[in-house]
């Protein structure tokens, strides 16, 4: 049955839906508008973005609006003054970019006694987690760009709590019922429910027998939930043997079969449901960690437990609210954040005598970082919030540090997610058949998670399989009255993946505009598929490609979900890699220390958020507190 809430926390759930949990979200997702084409070491000024907004083919005779130009909600004039502290009394922390994690970091680091500064180069906080408001023919809608499901609430909280502070002083969040709606490829669509008997009585409509082993499913992927989440993601990973530590795995090994965690995805749901609607339905948040139910360990049904049994979650007035109060908590903790603030290098050093920190193997140390405008800031600690392989890559000076293009190499040819062309439409209607989530899944249930690479692979009668965020079905301030902002996120081969497919099929890689407007044609196509044609309602739009996600946010290949989550790529072996094994570990380097979706744990706000909890732990434990002995 549907979980009532709890009496003094209207927006959380009872005691039995909070237990230890971890979300891996479809965020990690933001938009970036159309600017001309830079390079990572000469970047085009954060403050002169330039969009590329265009009108419907429905309006030919109107006039063009003007352009607009993209600005986040954020308002880069609202942070404080700098908190002045007498010199030498604190130890000094950067923080190499604005996101989640950077955000998230320095206010607990500044809340432990540190000196702390974000460099952030865009002209607003955030990274990937905003909301975008635009002028123009666009003017009154608003676009959750960046993350847009917002799952386990408590690890918001969490950050919140860490110093002192409550979030329900920040922001107001709603439970979204129902959790989303998925259209499957045969034009039919079913509601994923909280209500645990209606749930199943839909399910026994589809197969026979399908209900009861739904709740059977559920509760063992809740259970690699709890017991996942304790073992290897509130934990940090230091050595290969974690994975046989009895005492981190036992737990799990005894609720779950291992064996079950291990295998695909695919192995463990055809043992539950024969359909190919109901595989698709409790496998397609793969799409989140870059992986698909034939590569990804069963383990990753939690995912779908985290929407199902905690819910789905929505910040009333979008996702910014997010950003906001995570600026907020920083700048009441005396955090100094400068915008427009490039970093070139974080500046390193050889280290003339063995580490004083206990245990270091490192043989370099950390000095400060080094701007675009060529100013040196020094620091005791630096923190990179960067994709963690744009920060070997891009960062570090290789000249007096070899290990450092050992390390970059490495992961330029790993396995990273896919990327992302994202739409963002404003529609002079609302459309009755959209919830606020929904996922549009193909009827060929294993084709679809071939990642699109060329133009072909979007031709008709294909389908694919995307996300569609309708916000104005719980917040109707996201648009005019009587519209709709619909944002859809269509996977596509990363950029480097592309490269390697057209190669494979002896293909020139295709021009982006034209894998844009082939891709435009087949989301439509399917819109109008499933009942909802919505071309002729379109009246502005805005169109993000995979080499803007890479250029804007240094993601590297343009994978919007960083890393792929595949098995040797977890834990341990997630970047910084720390198995004990030397010929394997990532170099060390002492007070330099990395958060975000490409480090550990992984991709997704709560995810960051619990990455940035195990590393202030660290600098902690590793540094002390920020008072100088």
């Amino acid at each position: 049955p549907t979980c009532p809430l709890s009496p003094s926390y209207p927006d959380r759930p009872t005691r039995a839906l909070r237990e230890t949990c971890v979300e891996f979200t479809a965020t990690s997702l933001v938009s970036l508008w159309r600017r001309p084409p830079m390079f990572a070491h000469a970047r085009v000024p954060a403050a002169t973005p330039v969009t590329s907004w265009r009108r419907s083919p429905r309006h030919p005779r109107r006039s063009r609006p003007s352009p607009v130009t993209r600005a986040s909600i954020a308002d880069p004039t609202s942070i404080p003054p700098t908190v002045t502290t007498k010199a030498g009394t604190k130890q000094t922390a950067i923080v190499v970019g604005g996101g989640v994690g950077g955000l998230g970091i320095a206010s607990r680091l500044a809340h432990a006694g540190y000196d702390v500064t974000i460099l952030e180069k865009n002209l607003d906080t955030g990274g990937r987690c905003r909301s975008e408001a635009f002028a123009g023919a666009a003017a009154g809608y608003r676009f959750d760009t960046g993350p847009s499901l917002m799952l386990l609430p408590d690890r918001y909280r969490e950050q919140f709590t860490a110093v002192g502070k409550k979030m329900s002083d920040y922001m107001t969040i709603d439970r979204v019922d129902p959790a989303y709606r998925a259209h499957f490829g045969d034009h039919t669509s079913l509601d994923l429910l909280y209500d645990t008997e209606r749930m199943r009585s839909q399910l026994d409509e589809i197969e026979e027998g399908a209900g009861g082993r739904y709740i059977d499913w559920l509760g063992r992927a809740r259970a690699s939930l709890d017991y996942g989440v304790a073992a290897f993601i509130e934990k940090d990973a230091n050595s290969i043997l974690d994975f046989v530590d009895l005492r981190r795995v036992g737990p799990l090994a005894l609720a779950v079969n291992p064996i079950d965690l291990l295998l695909p995805q695919f192995n463990q749901m055809k043992k539950y449901f024969k359909n190919e609607k109901l595989l698709a339905l409790f496998s397609y948040q793969e799409l989140y960690v870059g992986l698909s139910p034939y590569n990804a360990p069963g383990v990753f049904s939690l995912l779908a437990a985290t929407e199902l049994t905690d819910g789905v979650w929505y910040p009333r007035g979008g996702f910014d609210k997010i950003r906001q109060g995570l600026q907020k908590l920083a700048d009441e903790e005396g955090v100094t954040t400068k915008l427009g603030a490039e970093v070139a290098e974080i500046v390193c050093e050889p280290l003339t005598e063995t580490s004083k920190i206990k245990g270091s193997k490192a043989k370099q140390i950390v000095k400060g970082v080094r701007l675009e405008s060529g100013e040196f800031v020094a620091a005791d600690v630096v923190v990179a919030n960067p994709d963690l392989p744009c920060v070997w890559d891009q960062m570090i000076a290789k000249e007096t540090f070899p290990e450092a293009q050992k390390e970059s190499d490495r992961w330029e040819n790993a396995d990273y997610s896919c990327s992302v062309i994202e739409f963002n439409w404003c529609l002079d209607k609302e459309v009755p058949n959209l919830l606020h989530h929904n996922v549009f899944l193909s009827g060929d249930y294993k084709g679809s998670w071939d990642r699109p690479a060329v133009i072909d692979d979007f031709a008709a009668p294909k389908q694919h399989n995307f996300y569609c965020h309708n916000p104005v079905y719980t917040d109707k301030t996201s648009a005019p009255s009587g519209g709709a902002s619909i944002m859809v996120l269509l996977p596509v081969a990363n950029l480097n993946e592309q490269k390697q497919i057209c190669k494979k099929k002896g293909l020139p890689v295709p021009n982006e505009e034209d894998m844009v407007n082939a891709a435009r044609k087949a989301v439509l196509r399917r819109f109008k598929e499933a009942g909802t044609d919505i071309e002729q309602n379109i009246v502005a739009e805005n169109i993000t490609m995979p080499t803007e996600w890479q250029q804007r946010f240094n993601i590297k290949h343009g994978a919007v979900f960083g890393l792929s989550h595949g098995l040797t790529q977890l834990a341990a072996f997630r970047p910084p890699v720390r198995t004990g094994i030397p010929q394997l570990d990532s170099p060390e380097v002492d007070g330099l220390h990395f958060v975000g979706a490409s480090t550990r744990p992984g991709n997704g706000v709560p995810l960051v958020l619990m990455g940035v909890k195990v590393v202030f732990e660290k600098i902690l434990k590793l540094h002390g507190a920020g008072v100088k002995k």
